[in-house]
């Protein structure tokens, strides 16, 4: 067997797979051309993020099997390609928690009692000790913005310092926060309750500037915010703003907008401000731990011929059942994402239940395919048939299935209960024809809707117009209605409607249709 290692890791990894009779190739100036030409002649690879793993590259890996990331993200393989490839992509996450979670400890201690700017100044002669007064954690308000896994591990150690910790997470379940010694807040109470912020939190368009100027206009006079992230979590020209007018204290940024930084970054400037060049991962044991795990999950695919720890594309269904089950791995996947785009937040509990024909298959991969549409909506992660239950795991959902062999109305049916904050939603789904997938109840309004394309989905009183109303302000707006699906639990009483349309509005359209009399709640979103 042979394994191309084509990026800088540890050699404790190397040592590993060599260990087990593995010829490695360890070249890290490959150039692209070379990587052409080359990569016919591996069984594996191990990379980090550097090795461009395009879908030409991977045409010319005609005997590659598996591809290993050490570390968690993997921007540079394309994934998809691998799968049609027929090679297992998979990654170590979780490795480098503990090196980000310390270095941001380190941050806030050093931006607390302003240890890099002393040090400057003693290297200069100048002895200043009034200049560089800092302040204590103890008693201090930390505000987490993301409490995964890093946000996590960094709550537990600033308990330590006897801080009061508080978090804004809207796809974290109360229990969790409350598992961690946590107060789970919404956003605007962090920005003003937070005497430090620290972000731990994906790049997505939601958290994108997620710190901008009206936040720091927001928080709370002299606030100190720590970034070890990801660099456009902050808008930096509204950060170098806030700190000039006295806001914010001061800042402490591992990660970049623009990475590496160049000379005309403007915070550099600042003396308030404490720069590293991303270095949350960079640690001796955490280069270590990445090395290993990709090692040894490679192995797992090579030599054993089993599925790695943390796979990213490999599916679960059994050939056997896969005609049988297939339409309802994709309505599962539908009536998730149905539910993301319509509620979405935090999830407590997901129950699933089964009931008719599909009560006597293996039901395993539609409740997975269930969670992939639910939870790849909301987080910057590839969610997929084998790390959807995993994911909800990690993120503190219960999980529930039952079964029935008998239903009422349909051969077969999926009725989902979808648990948060003391507040439950139900939606149930069945096939018509083998193939024609259907949404038949949402919170037992009962309808007939093909979970396709762009959807408008209204909650409103039951009164004479409000149809009318939405109707002639999305022909206002320039948007087509294909269909339209009305349910109502009785005359006057609340009801919902949802409308297939050609394309979506926006906020705005949103914003206008709330505005009618007697309606409740409005989503717009696309399956």
């Amino acid at each position: 067997m042979k394994v191309l290692v084509s990026d800088r890791i540890s050699q404790v990894g190397i040592s590993n797979l060599e260990e087990k009779g593995i010829d490695v190739t360890y070249d890290i100036e490959l150039t692209y051309q070379e990587l052409l030409e080359e990569i016919e002649k591996y069984d594996g690879i191990i990379l980090r993020s550097m090795t461009p793993l395009n879908e030409e590259v991977l045409k010319r890996a005609t005997n590659l099997k598996v591809i290993a990331r050490a570390g968690s993200g993997y921007d540079n393989i394309d994934v998809d390609a691998a799968s049609k490839e027929g090679i297992i992509v998979l990654n170590t996450p979780g490795q480098n928690t503990i090196s980000a979670a310390e270095q941001t400890m380190a941050l806030m201690l050093a931006l607390s009692r302003n240890v890099p700017q002393a040090h400057n100044a003693l290297q200069k002669a100048v002895w200043n000790r009034n200049k560089y007064m800092g302040v204590e954690l103890n008693s201090k308000t930390l505000g987490i913005i993301g409490l995964g896994r890093v946000g996590g591990n960094v709550s537990k150690r600033a308990k330590s310092f006897n801080m009061n910790v508080i978090a804004y997470d809207p796809y974290i379940p109360a229990k969790r926060g409350k598992k961690l010694g946590v107060e789970l807040v919404d956003f605007e109470e962090l920005l003003k309750r937070s005497d430090f912020i620290s972000l731990h939190t994906p790049l997505t368009e939601e958290t994108h500037h997620i710190l901008s100027k009206e936040e720091f206009s927001k928080m709370k006079e002299q606030v100190r915010v720590i970034n070890v992230a990801r660099g456009k979590n902050v808008d930096h020209a509204a950060l170098y703003e806030a700190i000039k007018s006295g806001k914010v204290a001061g800042a402490a940024l591992d990660v970049h907008e623009e990475e590496p930084i160049n000379e005309d970054y403007s915070l550099l400037e600042l003396e308030e401000v404490i720069l590293a060049p991303h270095l949350g991962g960079t640690t001796v044991e955490a280069m270590d731990n990445v090395s290993i795990d990709a090692a040894k999950q490679l192995l797992h695919v090579l030599l054993e011929e089993r599925l790695p720890r943390t796979p990213l594309n490999v599916p679960v269904i059994k050939p056997t059942e896969m005609n049988l089950i297939k339409p309802y791995i994709k309505l599962g996947e539908k009536i998730g994402g149905f539910y993301s785009g319509w509620i979405g937040g935090r999830i407590e509990q997901v129950e699933v239940i089964y009931q008719g024909n599909i009560a006597k298959q293996d039901i395993e991969p539609v409740t997975t395919s269930l969670l992939k549409g639910l939870l790849n909506p909301i987080l910057n992660e590839n969610v997929n048939l084998v790390n959807a239950s995993l994911i909800a795991r990690e993120r503190g959902i219960e999980i529930i299935e039952s079964r029935s062999e008998t239903s009422n109305k349909y051969s077969s049916l999926i009725t989902v209960k979808i648990k948060n904050n003391g507040t439950t939603k139900r939606i149930s789904g069945t096939i018509f024809d083998e193939q024609d997938l259907r949404i038949v109840n949402i919170d037992n309004y009962g309808i007939d809707l093909i979970p396709e394309g762009s959807l408008l989905v209204t909650s409103h009183q039951d009164q004479p117009g409000i149809v009318g109303k939405v109707g002639t302000l999305l022909g206002e707006n320039g948007i087509n209605i294909a269909s339209m699906q009305l349910g109502r639990n009785k005359a006057g009483g609340d009801a919902v409607m949802v409308l297939n349309i050609d394309q979506e509005g926006g906020e705005k359209i949103e914003e206008k249709i709330l505005e009618i009399d007697g309606m409740l709640d409005v989503s717009i979103f696309t399956l």
